[in-house]
């Protein structure tokens, strides 16, 4: 039977781990489009399952269609060999769209259905879900009411970086040198899942706990990766066909380009700021000062110095009408690669938007 239990949010799989309880959720949702969390996440409830010393069944749902009888009947029909299943759901997207109406997205009958039986569902039944996307639908939290604590694990705000993987080295027992660190976090994607994924490589491969630049560049930056921290120079400075080179290597759309815009508008953000400071403060002004209004004080020295260099570089190349063009190209083209279904349309209007922009330079 349905306990009635305090709906828990977190804001990514570490901080749900490193939340104290007595036991696992009986329903879990992920979200997120990295799936390496939700790998973790399925092994902390198989041990936890473990722990009861009870045989457990695990049944996994990968929303290929024709699943649902079978999904109703684990949930709500008793099983005299296996009481105790974990039920999981590897891509929610498709899955739940059985539930909800094609038309307006609204529940249907089946999702009526479910919310009938819910009481019925034995407490030795665990879902988890992975909800292979950035948000999670509230459609889909009131479906398991009470029950359901939920992840949604979204890309860092740029002032969130470093104190995430500052957290999360500390957790893995790893350092990271300056210049290591700034590497790492202008070139691995800024989501959890990437960061655990990337010092669990690092550690696997070379079987150590402290790490230089080289190593990142070495285990973690294969030539044939996108290079985020290349293409926003190369754009910003105007280098046109070495841009457009480099961003062939773009592989997987829907997760590298909402990546690169979120890059594109920190520094268009920093060069507004520098720009402004530039204006106002014509002779030198301390240096210290400058780089907390960047936002680059916590950066090495090297890394100071590196980004200071680019932004005078490419500060000649912008005036106000022209960064405030490309803002809105940005955050369009931004709006359009999460709604967009056809992946060749936003192919084309990803080259389409960039030569627009690069036409802007000129001017």
């Amino acid at each position: 039977m349905v306990n009635e239990k305090k709906i828990q949010d977190y804001p990514n799989c570490l901080s749900f781990l490193d939340a104290k309880r007595d036991s696992a959720p009986q329903v879990l949702l992920f979200a997120a489009q990295d799936s390496f969390e939700f790998d973790v996440l399925l092994d902390y409830y198989k041990e936890q399952l473990s722990k009861n010393q009870e045989t457990f069944e695990i049944i996994v749902f990968t929303g290929e269609g024709g699943e649902m009888d079978s999904f109703f009947s684990h949930c709500f029909t008793p099983d005299m060999f296996y009481p105790t299943k974990l039920l999981v759901i590897k891509s929610g997207t498709t899955f739940f769209k059985a539930f909800l109406g094609t038309q307006n997205k609204k529940p249907n009958d089946l999702y009526q259905n479910f919310l009938h039986h819910l009481p019925q569902l034995s407490d030795k039944v665990y879902i988890l879900v992975h909800y292979d996307t950035w948000d999670l639908p509230a459609s889909i939290k009131k479906l398991f009411g009470n029950l359901a604590n939920s992840i949604v694990s979204k890309n860092f705000y740029p002032n969130e970086t470093r104190k995430n993987l500052e957290n999360l080295s500390k957790k893995y027992d790893i350092h990271l040198s300056p210049e290591a660190m700034d590497e790492f976090l202008h070139r691995i994607p800024p989501n959890m899942g990437s960061y655990m994924k990337s010092l669990n490589k690092l550690k696997t491969f070379l079987g150590k706990k402290k790490f230089e630049v080289e190593d990142i560049e070495n285990v973690l930056l294969g030539r044939s990766a996108l290079n985020y921290s290349s293409l926003v120079t190369l754009f910003f400075q105007n280098r046109r066909a070495e841009f457009f080179k480099e961003l062939k290597k773009l592989s997987d759309i829907r997760v590298e380009l909402g990546i690169l815009i979120s890059k594109l508008l920190e520094r268009l953000n920093e060069l507004r700021t520098f720009r402004v400071i530039h204006k106002k403060n014509k002779s030198d002004m301390d240096e210290s000062l400058l780089y907390e209004l960047l936002g680059i004080e916590h950066f090495s020295e090297g890394r100071k110095f590196h980004v200071l260099k680019e932004l005078r570089t490419e500060a000649k190349y912008f005036n106000d009408k022209t960064m405030e063009e490309i803002y809105e190209i940005l955050l369009n083209l931004n709006l359009r690669h999460k709604t967009s279904s056809d992946l060749d349309v936003l192919h084309l209007l990803v080259n389409n938007s960039f030569l627009k922009m690069f036409k802007l330079l000129q001017i």
